[in-house]
């Protein structure tokens, strides 16, 4: 099993769905638990776009009313890190992935400025 950990900006957008769209997401993430990085499509796939990180990725989901998408990457601790998420259908699609991939971007640099922060901590408090 992988380890699964979520940014604030995911739980809030989690948080705002519906109770079918909520199911379909934690389906997605459960697998994600389970197989980690070799998840693939249909489930999952490589986001491409992103000039900073090659390893950004999408959760993916559909259902009758929804094309839902949670981006996600493997943090430096090896831990499946959910970004953030998004419906797109209806919408422009190369303007939805260039918005999810920079607000993706922005939480990554900070998510890993606060793991840099952890381990110098623990480094000074040895």
């Amino acid at each position: 099993m992988w380890n699964v950990d979520s940014s604030d900006e995911y739980d809030a957008w989690f948080l705002s769905l519906d109770e079918d769209c909520k199911e379909a997401v934690l389906q997605r993430v459960l697998l994600l638990q389970q197989y980690g990085p070799n998840l693939t499509r249909p489930y999952a796939d490589v986001l491409h776009g992103s000039k900073k990180y090659k390893n950004l990725k999408e959760l993916r989901n559909q259902t009758q009313q929804h094309l839902l998408r949670v981006s996600y990457y493997f943090d430096s601790k090896r831990k499946a890190f959910l970004l953030t998420g998004g419906d797109k259908k209806g919408k422009d699609q190369e303007k939805f992935y260039k918005d999810l991939i920079t607000e993706s971007e922005v939480i990554i640099e900070r998510h890993e400025k606060e793991l840099e922060n952890e381990r110098r901590n623990q480094n000074d408090g040895k």
